[in-house]
Parts: C-alpha cells; sequence; structure tokens
C-alpha cells in the first residue's frame, strides 16, 4: 500500500519551485543560500517519504560543495575540479526540483491546477501527457536494464566503452520502441477516459493553496531578493 505524502504543496507552488530554481542557474548566488535550496528540497523529499532521494540529495551536494575549498595550487583543481563541481552543482537544482514535481503530483491535481491557471486545455493536455510519459519509459528502462544483465550486458561504464554497439542495440532500440508505444498507449487511454471532451471537468482532487505554500513562496522571493542585494554590493 502506496504510503501518503506529509506534505501536499499544490502543483503551481511545485512548477514555480522549478521555475525559480531553473533561473537561479543565471543568478550568482553565495553558497549558503545553495545550501539552504538543497536543503529544502531535501526536505520536501523527506514530506513525501522519499528519504532516499533526500539522503542522496545531501550527500552528492555537501560533496561538491566541499570540493570549492580545495586548495587551488593542486594540479588541476583551478581547472578542470572546481569549474566542472561548480555546473553541477547549479544544474543540479532544477533537475531535483523538476524530479520532486514529478514524482510528487498526481496527474488529475496537476490538471486542475493548470486549469486554474487559465492556460489553453490544448497545453494542459500535453503537459499531463508528459507527466504520465516520462515515469512509465523510466520503468521500461528498468526493464531492459535487468534484460541487459542476464544477456551479461549491464549498463556501466566500462560496457559502454568496451561494448558500445551491443549497449547500443540491446538498451536504445527496445527503448525508442517502447517510446514509441508508450505514446501511443497514453494517447488511447487519455481518448478512453474522455480527456479531450469539451465539457467541463469535475475533478476527484482539488488544488488549493496552503500555509505551506506561502512559505515556499516566501523563501524563493527571499532567496532572489538576497542575491540582489549580493550582486549590489559585490
Amino acid at each position: 500500500m502506496e504510503k501518503r505524502a506529509l506534505l501536499v504543496l499544490d502543483p503551481r507552488t511545485k512548477i514555480f519551485l522549478v521555475l525559480a530554481m531553473g533561473a537561479s542557474v543565471t543568478i550568482l548566488v553565495p553558497i549558503y543560500v545553495e545550501i539552504l535550496s538543497a536543503a529544502l528540497l531535501a526536505f520536501l523529499f523527506v514530506m513525501n517519504r522519499q528519504i532516499k532521494s533526500a539522503i542522496k540529495l545531501m550527500m552528492v551536494f555537501l560533496f561538491l560543495s566541499a570540493l570549492t575549498y580545495l586548495p587551488q595550487n593542486i594540479p588541476g583543481v583551478a581547472n578542470i575540479v572546481l569549474p566542472i563541481s561548480f555546473m553541477v552543482r547549479r544544474f543540479m537544482m532544477p533537475i531535483v526540483a523538476g524530479n520532486y514535481l514529478l514524482s510528487s503530483t498526481p496527474v488529475g491535481l496537476l490538471m486542475n491546477a493548470l486549469e486554474k491557471l487559465k492556460l489553453p486545455f490544448s497545453v494542459v493536455i500535453t503537459i499531463a501527457v508528459m507527466f504520465r510519459f516520462f515515469p512509465t519509459l523510466k520503468e521500461e528502462y528498468g526493464h531492459i536494464k535487468n534484460a541487459m544483465k542476464m544477456r551479461g550486458i549491464g549498463i556501466s561504464a566500462i560496457n559502454v566503452i568496451s561494448k558500445p554497439f551491443l549497449t547500443l542495440e540491446y538498451m536504445m532500440v527496445p527503448l525508442l520502441s517502447s517510446a514509441s508505444r508508450i505514446g501511443d498507449e497514453l494517447a488511447a487511454a487519455g481518448h478512453t477516459k474522455g480527456i479531450d471532451a469539451p465539457l467541463q471537468k469535475v475533478r476527484y482532487k482539488t488544488s488549493r493553496f496552503t500555509i505551506a505554500d506561502a512559505v515556499i513562496f516566501l523563501y524563493i522571493i527571499a532567496v532572489f531578493i538576497a542575491a540582489g542585494i549580493t550582486r549590489i554590493h559585490a
């Protein structure tokens, strides 16, 4: 039985969080702001009962942050290690926020939130199908990965380098075929459920703002204000 999340945010808040994390890539913020943002995402994962994801996020982020304190006189640190760790650390935040959005948002609740934003219905349907597509494709990828292990061709850096054509044949070809099939099945399922019917829908779940959503909004606004002040006084 699937456990219910301890904290349910409005999908509009999650979308705003993803957009804010994406915009933060172009803004130079202090390291403590990045740590607070990572801690916020880890807290949201914990509230969604994804403890392993929260631990992995903080371990990877703290490791990348610790690399910035390496002595720069070590060969390769200033030219290779620091730039790569900085780029990975910055681009990791919007990807993790998107992962949280996908893993914690039911499609029906998302559609209700997008309809409240007065988006065109064609856009709502497209986003809803995308939300179903990627988790299903991820599950299919797991099946292909297990089948490859049975053939002695596990997906690893060594096998990709030593057996590139076999890896391409046994992974990419079935994955592309599955992607095409999944798209057709999702479209058929949507038509069966009347998702494209030009009538007003009655949703089992409705999105609404709570105090937690207000806190997230205020936190993001405060981060951008702090970043602006830092740029002015820099």
